[in-house]
């Protein structure tokens, strides 16, 4: 070949091998970043995994209220701060400097009202013990007659009842009926010593529970706080490793469209020289330009191209594992955020389940104590009393394990059955009951007054339906309205389910694409946006609709659409 032919065989290969090597210089320095990026994931779940470790130990303590579990919650905030400072400045520079300076001071107060709090609990227990003293000294001397004729021994006992009823239940409606009490019994006898006595340690009585209430709330409040931050943190270096894949994906693309434009036109330019082997690798270069990434350069010896074809063929090898291998790995990402949305969703539902437990937990062990201190003294019918309201209580928190198992899967399965939409709907409701109280948000219900049957899963139904209550709930923040309605159409053909927030409501040009798979109004760290598309995609599986009417700073409402089962109503 002459010297023009060698020059232009030169060019040819010289610019595609450049774009090649500026593609694979900052595809390195993605890389390099990312394994950067990676070690700051794994710390972010670190945090996160010791900050939820902080919340079991902080609800095991508000439930046993004893000295181990204070300990416990304080080794678990230990851990956490021991975390936070292992971490180098560099690092928290990197990752974000102020929500680790928030960390720190959030767990500093957190650890202080955890203090507070086991302080408070051996005063309530004092406080009790004294309570019932002076209760039993007032029996004693009502019983003696040196009083006044308008106080009666009945009188009395309503009124302990009423005091046991409040340390047992904590309720408003036994609080006001002990107050109401203590009232009329002052008003009966404002001068009496041993009443005055046992009025007093009532009113510390209220005054620890209140504290221990405003403290209780406060923590809660910041335990919140640390799952929020380190969720963010998170969720964050996540979303920096995603827009690695997505900067890499784009430049490797970049470089495909470049070396499929200006790689063919060098050639053509040349193959008045090179001819047919030049004219080969053009033509294939031109269907890989299309699309068909999965040609191949023919392999002849002696020819022109030989070393040319070699590396060609190499480098679409290599171009074809690295696409596989990143929508493996998009596709892998995609799971990975389904399963963290249902994990979120089932975590809403647990640290609500935490609370409903905690209640009939604690009135049972209050109930055994009551026993145990006034056994000698009960009859057989206050005996039998207690015994029952223990045996309530048990079935209560039986059922609230049973809804909870029912909607987290343990007894999932495909198949469907014969169901009564409103069962599963009332099911639903009874799961976030709690929240809706912790949120401070009404339930407004309208049910039809006819049993509507449906063919469906239950499981998967409940998902549906839960995750249309919590977004309701997350739309009102801290007070609002849900409304939820089952009626069916005038042919009772179908059957429509209405669930309905007085939230922040969702714009015009968001509302057409909230069903699509990762979209979401939620801001970073709340949502990957898959709940919606879920409940979509199993409302069709049940041959339903679902739709969507929604006013900005008015409210939402979800309308579903199922199938009756013919002759059901």
């Amino acid at each position: 070949m002459n010297f023009k032919i060698w020059h232009k065989m030169i060019i040819g290969i010289t610019i595609p091998s450049l774009i090649a090597l500026a593609g694979g210089i900052f595809t390195y320095e993605y890389i390099n970043d990312v394994k950067h990026r990676h070690g700051f994931v794994e710390i972010a779940d670190d945090l996160k995994g010791r900050a939820l470790e902080v919340r079991r130990n902080e609800k095991n303590f508000l439930l046993h209220k004893t000295d181990p579990y204070y300990k416990y919650c304080q080794d678990a905030i230990s851990g956490f701060n021991n975390s936070v400072d292992s971490i180098s400045e560099e690092i928290v520079d990197q990752i974000g400097k102020d929500d680790f300076l928030l960390l720190r001071h959030s767990t500093q107060a957190y650890s202080g009202l955890i203090y507070a709090l086991l302080r408070n609990y051996q005063q309530e227990t004092d406080v009790i013990e004294r309570v019932r003293e002076e209760g039993r000294k007032l029996e004693t001397f009502v019983a003696s007659g040196k009083h006044a004729r308008e106080l009666s021994i009945n009188f009395i006992l309503d009124m302990r009842r009423w005091e046991k009823n409040y340390m047992l239940f904590r309720d408003k409606a036994s609080f006001d009926k002990l107050n109401l009490s203590l009232s009329l019994f002052n008003n009966i006898i404002p001068f009496c010593f041993e009443c005055a006595r046992y009025t007093e340690a009532i009113h510390t009585l209220f005054s620890v529970y209140n504290e221990i209430d405003t403290k209780v709330n406060d923590l809660q409040i910041i335990g919140t706080k640390l799952e929020e931050i380190t969720n963010k943190i998170a969720s964050r270096e996540r979303q920096k490793v995603s827009d690695f894949f997505t900067h890499t994906q784009r430049l490797l693309l970049m470089a495909l469209i470049l070396l499929c434009t200006l790689g063919p036109l060098i050639v053509y330019k040349t193959a008045t020289y090179i001819v047919a082997p030049i004219k080969r690798l053009a033509d294939i270069t031109r269907k890989i330009s299309e699309g068909d990434i999965t040609l191949r350069a023919p392999i002849r010896e002696h020819d022109e191209t030989f070393t040319l074809a070699v590396s060609f063929n190499k480098m679409l090898d290599h171009l074809q594992l690295t696409q596989e291998s990143l929508e493996k790995s998009m596709e892998l990402l995609r799971e990975k955020q389904e399963e963290a949305e249902k994990r979120a969703s089932l975590g809403f539902l647990v640290s609500g389940v935490a609370h409903e437990l905690n209640n009939p937990l604690n009135n049972i062990s209050l109930t055994a104590e009551t026993m145990k201190e006034d056994i000698k003294e009960l009859s057989p019918e206050q005996m039998a009393e207690y015994v029952q309201d223990i045996l309530a209580q048990c079935e209560r928190a039986q059922q609230v394990v049973e809804n909870l198992l029912d909607f987290a899967g343990a007894r999932k399965s495909s198949s469907k059955n014969n169901l009564n939409i409103v069962s599963v709907v009332q099911e639903s409701i009874n799961l976030i009951a709690n929240q809706l109280k912790v949120n401070n948000i009404n339930l407004r219900l309208d049910f039809h007054d006819s049993i509507l049957f449906i063919k469906g899963n239950r499981s998967k139904l409940e998902e549906v339906f839960i995750n249309l209550m919590v977004n309701a709930v997350h739309a009102m923040k801290d007070s609002g309205t849900l409304s939820i309605s089952i009626k069916p159409d005038s042919e009772i053909n179908n059957v429509f389910i209405e669930i309905g927030d007085t939230g922040c409501g969702i714009s015009q040009k968001d509302l057409k694409n909230i069903f699509e798979p990762f979209f979401t109004t939620k801001p970073v760290g709340e949502g990957t946006g898959l709940g919606l598309s879920v409940a979509r995609s199993l409302i069709l599986e049940h041959e339903g609709e679902i739709d969507v009417d929604s006013t900005e700073g008015v409210g939402t409402t979800f309308i579903i659409r199922l199938p009756l089962i013919e002759g059901s109503v």
